[in-house]
């Protein structure tokens, strides 16, 4: 957060000093192009590391907007989408097809402010995904970051003649096809395996327990009292220092408790391991377990079954105590996997908590005592488990 505010301020600066004329326009461009760049490039990188990830986001967007049909083309959006900004940055940077860039850039910059003030004014979508997992923006910041961005875009696209190129014809080439094979690399690996860098709440070494906690010195949610008083057949709304209630005449009507600001969250929410069959809540038990695998697919009905066969003839011979986790029930994954009698017992996990602990379904995740030793997507989980633990 500090990063992004000390770029915003250099280019805010950069703006001013150059329209007021203490530095040259060269300069002020050079400034803008090159810090905006490395914001572009950045941005697109922690989110095609995990392209899945961010499809998810879009396809809440989608959803707000009734777009539904939609659906099944986000993956590919997310990469393209990703791959888009990571090139606009590497233009820009190079200083090569400048005029086209800018044009890309301004209208997406545009499109992307219009969906952060939808979502910051009618609360739709908490989190904007400008950052995947890496960071999370509030909605109005997220909106003034990309107010502060199309400025940017504009001042970049009126003053392009003030962008140079780089590098020679050969070079450029070389650079580009690089770039061409990391981005295409990137995403194919992500969505064949898991990502490779893992930013969310449940990356290897992370603790569930100590995810689920906030600290003592988290800040809290602040709430304030609307009261409703009738004075003199008029209903009017009071604050609680204003103390309605010592006013003569009024008549007590109603009272709201308003959310004023926001406290902070766990990292982990709706962690909650429940075994409807029997309507216990195994979260702790589970977590406190010396070892446990936990084969992870958040929805069997577009799951892999070929998938969960492969990885049942490697967990059943392991003797590590396995556990699945999807947000079916018993009846459903017994359906989808052809099955009478499961090879070990499913419990139901919220169907958003199981997309963000590993993206693959089926995936499989190693636990002890609640830490995440390891996981796994299902093409590349190891033949001899037991190792793992001695």
């Amino acid at each position: 957060m500090n990063l992004l505010i000390t770029i915003f301020f250099i280019q805010a600066l950069s703006i001013l000093l150059g329209f007021m004329k203490i530095i040259s326009q060269k300069l002020m461009i050079n400034s803008l192009r090159f810090s905006y760049a490395a914001f572009l490039l950045f941005s697109g990188f922690v989110k095609i590391l995990d392209p899945l990830g961010f499809s998810y986001k879009l396809q809440e967007y989608f959803e707000v907007f009734g777009m539904e049909w939609l659906f099944p083309f986000t993956v590919l959006l997310s990469v393209l989408i990703c791959a888009l900004e990571i090139f606009i940055g590497i233009f820009l940077a190079l200083g090569t097809f400048i005029r086209q860039t800018l044009y890309v850039n301004l209208v997406l910059m545009i499109g992307f402010t219009f969906l952060t003030f939808y979502s910051a004014y009618f609360n739709v979508v908490t989190d904007c995904g400008c950052f995947g997992d890496f960071m999370k923006l509030d909605p109005w910041f997220s909106f003034q970051k990309d107010i502060i961005l199309v400025i940017v875009s504009v001042v970049l696209f009126f003053y392009q003649s003030k962008i140079t190129f780089l590098l020679k014809q050969k070079d450029l080439k070389l650079i580009l096809a690089s770039s061409l094979c990391l981005v295409l690399f990137i995403p194919i690996y992500g969505l064949s395996h898991l990502p490779l860098i893992d930013f969310r709440a449940y990356k290897i070494g992370s603790n569930i327990v100590d995810g689920k906690t906030l600290p003592l010195e988290a800040k809290k949610d602040v709430f304030q009292d609307i009261w409703f008083y009738e004075i003199n057949g008029q209903i009017t709304e009071f604050n609680t220092s204003e103390e309605p209630w010592n006013i003569e005449g009024a008549v007590f009507k109603d009272r709201e408790t308003k959310l004023i600001k926001k406290g902070d969250e766990p990292l982990i929410k709706d962690f909650d391991i429940i075994d409807s069959f029997n309507d216990i809540d195994m979260t702790d038990s589970i977590l406190s377990m010396d070892y446990v695998l936990l084969v992870v697919s958040y929805d069997i009905n577009t799951t892999n079954a070929a998938a969960h066969s492969k990885i049942n003839n490697v967990l059943l011979s392991s003797n590590i105590p396995t556990y699945g986790l999807s947000s079916s029930s018993s009846y459903d994954v017994e359906a989808k996997l052809f099955t009478t009698t499961l090879p070990y017992p499913y419990f139901l996990v919220d169907q958003t908590t199981l997309k963000t602990m590993v993206r693959s379904n089926p995936g499989v995740v190693l636990l002890h005592n609640g830490t995440v030793i390891d996981k796994w997507h299902w093409r590349d989980v190891p033949k001899k488990l037991s190792s793992l633990i001695n």
